[in-house]
């Protein structure tokens, strides 16, 4: 395996940004230099950009199911453009697939190539930047993953509040960009194919009532237009346990095959 982090300025947020980057190192003799698939793997509201890789085992899974892996940071953004503060969004989904895809060419540029996963705030912000840009991404994996708009909002003057409005202002987030419901919704609007979603959440997460209010919205919807599956995780809760097990279901459910024996273990 070959482990990147690299450091880079953002036009997008004014200051510079760290992102790992994981590729899968052949064995020799090399069989070619053809596109790898990407996962964009994105952390929750208390991690960073190494998370994925010091909590979970997201490295050896990119080395046996040849995957490339982009681990970014987005601070306490949800990566979201915040109402003030960062472009996050923005960042994700325009600044940083060129500027990867400058330096490291064998990433596929193919949406049906480049999967998004989350969990928690994460979760939200792969949903979001999935749905909100459904040309970009051929599946989104959602682990224990609400949708701001259904969390309540009182503008009292506490820390939770405060967080609120830097990030989504103070105003009603239904109907907005911020509105998952409402951007999936849009996203059925376009002539672009739509990502596929799988959706998890613990049986014993504190925010499972917001995870099916996401489950709801998406089997609500004629069709079934995305592909969506949800597995609810009898006993699990807001754990790394959790999210490693359905890092691997979500890999199963994109029909990925394990090809272990092509790249170097390490």
């Amino acid at each position: 395996m070959a482990l990147f982090e690299t450091h880079f300025f953002s036009e997008a947020l004014g200051m510079e940004m760290t992102v790992n980057v994981v590729l899968p190192q052949e064995k020799r003799p090399y069989s070619g230099d053809g596109k790898l698939k990407v996962l964009w793997l994105l952390h929750g509201g208390s991690g960073d950009e190494s998370a994925w890789l010091r909590m979970g085992n997201a490295e050896r899974y990119a080395m046996e199911y040849g995957l490339a892996l982009i681990v970014p940071g987005g601070l306490h953004s949800c990566f979201t453009d915040m109402a003030h503060g960062g472009r996050f969004l923005t960042y994700l989904t325009e600044e940083l697939p060129l500027n990867l895809r400058h330096l490291f060419p064998r990433l596929s540029e193919a949406r049906e190539d480049n999967m998004i996963s989350g969990f928690s705030n994460g979760g939200y912000g792969c949903l979001k930047a999935g749905l909100s840009r459904p040309d970009l991404y051929g599946a989104i994996g959602a682990f224990s993953a609400g949708d701001k708009t259904d969390v309540p909002f009182v503008n009292d003057g506490s820390r939770k509040a405060l967080d609120r409005i830097i990030l989504f202002g103070d105003g009603d987030m239904r109907g907005t960009k911020n509105d998952l419901q409402h951007l999936g919704k849009e996203a059925l609007k376009k002539s672009t194919p739509l990502p596929r979603v799988y959706h998890a959440c613990g049986s014993l997460d504190p925010w499972l009532d917001l995870n099916e209010l996401v489950r709801d919205f998406f089997v609500g919807l004629e069709g079934n237009t995305y592909d969506y599956e949800y597995h609810e995780a009898e006993g699990f809760g807001h754990t790394w346990e959790f999210w490693e097990m359905e890092l691997i279901r979500f890999l199963n459910y994109l029909g990925l095959e394990k090809n272990d024996s092509k790249y170097l273990a390490l």
